[in-house]
């Protein structure tokens, strides 16, 4: 049988041509990556949302970061220079006279009932920018900043000098011991944030860090109201403790007057009993003392790091034989600490307070408690 030849049957059908892609660019091809773009499927779409949600909170997350650690740290560091800077250009002995509201008075009283008081020249421009300015406080060059006073302790926790909110505050003085041209309180206290750029009070740390080496260089703290200068002798840095629940809290801030000889010297005492340092500075009922405080983590949570100086009195010397300054930090032939600490202190170190170490002739006519 012959062989049947087969032959392709033609398509008669007329073909397309084939669909030519669109060109697509770079910035389109990025920007369709991580967008939601036409012919993106549901699952698809729903990814590219879920990624770029994810690189908006990052993006953020990162803003916020830099913020908190670097940007807001050099706008404070800016800020503590321009005071200091400031203060240069204002320098003058010379006094002025400026109008100022009594202290029983609102600050926005109208001129005709405000007085006419004399201020330093040098600090009038910062009352001025700020009514509530009272002092300068100098441990130079580590602090040199201007500080203010209100009718509480916690609205310069967290506002600048300018009355901006700002959880970094200011240094401020406490308001139960006012600040006037005629009279300060016996006991100043000044507080301050430990901030980790070095600002505010956190210099005050190297009392503790550096020890003895420190406190030799820096011994005296310049303290200027708005109508005074004044030089104050370091004679106290302790710890201590605020946390009930870790033991005894001395309570040093409720202390702004002294009523009698007996409650300054008792006050005195128990400071000298906590110092990491003895400075032989003499301290008797009448003199004008300068408390700074500020936080400290470095043992336990709700410490204060506290540095008390005495006021230089009238034609005193300003220098102090710093040969005779005794280091009572650490612990004694005992292992007990020399000290005067709190429970969990006593505890974490297996120890107890070795008792009383400095000489009471510090502390004029002291006369003391059986105990202590």
């Amino acid at each position: 049988m012959p062989e049947l030849e087969l032959t392709p049957k033609k398509d008669t059908s007329k073909r397309r041509p084939p669909k030519k892609r669109r060109k697509i660019g770079p910035v389109e091809s990025f920007f369709s990556g991580i967008l939601p773009w036409k012919g993106d499927s549901t699952g698809e779409a729903i990814r590219k949302i879920v990624m770029l949600v994810s690189i908006i909170v990052l993006f953020t997350a990162g803003f916020i970061m830099l913020d908190f650690y670097v940007l807001r740290d050099q706008r404070n560091n800016q800020e503590v220079q321009s005071y200091a800077e400031q203060k240069i250009e204002n320098a003058d002995d010379d006094v002025v006279t400026i109008l100022m509201a009594d202290d029983d008075e609102d600050a926005q009283s109208t001129d005709d009932q405000k007085k006419q008081v004399e201020v330093l020249a040098e600090y009038a421009p910062f009352y001025e920018r700020n009514s509530d300015f009272v002092g300068w406080i100098e441990l130079y060059p580590y602090i040199q900043m201007p500080v203010v006073q209100t009718t509480d302790n916690e609205y310069y926790l967290k506002h600048t000098f300018d009355k901006a909110p700002n959880e970094n505050g200011t240094i401020f003085a406490d308001y139960q011991g006012k600040i006037t041209a005629d009279q300060m309180p016996g006991n100043l206290l000044l507080y301050g944030h430990n901030l980790i750029t070095n600002n505010y009070f956190q210099p005050l740390s190297h009392y503790r860090k550096e020890g003895m080496e420190f406190l030799k260089r820096n011994y005296l703290i310049e303290f200027d109201t708005l109508y005074n200068r004044n030089k104050y002798f370091v004679f106290a840095v302790f710890l201590t403790n605020t946390n009930e629940q870790h033991g005894e809290v001395f309570d040093y801030w409720n202390t702004v007057y002294f009523k009698t000889k007996s409650q300054f010297d008792n006050y005195i005492a128990e400071c000298l009993d906590r110092s990491y340092f003895y400075t032989g500075v003499d301290l008797e009922y009448g003199d004008e003392i300068l408390t700074l405080s500020t936080c400290d983590f470095s043992m336990f949570n709700d410490m204060r790091l506290v540095v008390m100086a005495r006021k230089v009195r009238d034609e005193e010397s300003l220098e102090l034989d710093t040969s005779k300054f005794i280091d009572n930090s650490g612990f004694d032939e005992n292992n007990n600490v020399k000290r005067k600490m709190f429970d969990a202190y006593y505890k974490n170190y297996a120890c107890q307070w070795a008792g009383r170490q400095w000489d009471t002739s510090y502390i004029k006519d002291f006369k003391e408690d059986e105990e202590q």
